[in-house]
């Protein structure tokens, strides 16, 4: 099933509306989606169980036999907006109306059937209606990629040896000094940190951090490190690890029934 919103999605998977979830959790251009992040903060139930990497393809989509140079207005979610600004500056004439949900709005693209009316949207929505391809990629780079994390509510083992990525988060104390002592476990045990997002945690100026570092799973130190981490740290929630992305195949999420995933 599709939601329109990052918490209703972490929200089905922890009352068992749904068994499997998946979250955008950050792009090559926009960075670290805030919501995805502030999500799996609002779902203890929740862990991280997989990821994968998706290279993020933008298509003007209009009526069957419409043209670039009838479509005057555009419906366009604000984080695609983001990924072709050089489209819409190159086309200044075209008015770009903000929506939230680009499948409905592919739809009313479809029902119009109005050459004036166009649609930003990825390729599921292309192959799934009758429109055609007014202008193909248009987001402003040609490798832009967003990493999408697979939530659930039970942890799955790795064997031993699989090249692995945690995620976890930690809250310090506002005194000096209180991060760099939180994080001294990852210099102490030689792991390289591979991404800190902070967050505000809701109480007037106090945040909470989140970690991620790659290993192999099954390495004892990784189970070292976290309980340092949870001793060093004011409070400390493993999130998950997980098997890393690897190019050479299509990633590490399961799409299958019963997983829900946002609307794009």
């Amino acid at each position: 099933m599709l939601l329109p919103d990052l918490g209703d999605i972490s929200s089905a998977v922890a009352t068992g509306a749904a068994d499997r979830g998946v979250l955008p959790i950050e792009h090559t251009i926009l960075g670290s989606v805030q919501a995805s992040h502030d999500a799996l903060d609002a779902a203890p139930e929740i862990v991280a169980v997989a990821e994968t990497v998706i290279r993020s393809q933008l298509y003007l989509l209009g009526p069957l036999e419409s043209s670039l140079d009838a479509v005057g207005d555009v419906f366009c979610h604000p984080i695609a907006l983001a990924q072709c600004r050089k489209f819409f500056r190159a086309h200044p004439r075209i008015t770009v109306h903000s929506v939230l949900d680009t499948a409905a709005s592919v739809a009313d693209v479809e029902n119009l059937a109005d050459p004036q009316f166009a649609v930003v949207a990825g390729r599921a929505a292309m192959l799934s209606h009758h429109v055609a391809v007014v202008a193909p990629d248009i987001q402003d780079r040609p490798d832009t990629q967003t990493r999408f994390l697979g939530v659930s509510t039970s942890r799955q083992p790795l064997p031993p040896g699989t090249p692995a990525r945690t995620t976890c988060m930690i809250t310090v104390d506002d005194v000096p000094g209180a991060l760099l002592h939180g994080l001294a476990p990852f210099a102490a045990h030689g792991i390289n940190m591979r991404r800190i997002e902070g967050r505000p945690t809701g109480a007037p100026w106090v945040y909470r951090f989140f970690l991620e570092f790659d290993h192999q799973s099954g390495d004892p130190g990784i189970d070292s490190l976290l309980d340092e981490l949870a001793r060093t740290a004011k409070d400390m929630r493993w999130l998950g690890t997980y098997p890393r992305w690897n190019a050479g195949r299509r990633g590490s999420i399961g799409w299958r029934s019963g997983s829900i995933l946002p609307v794009d």
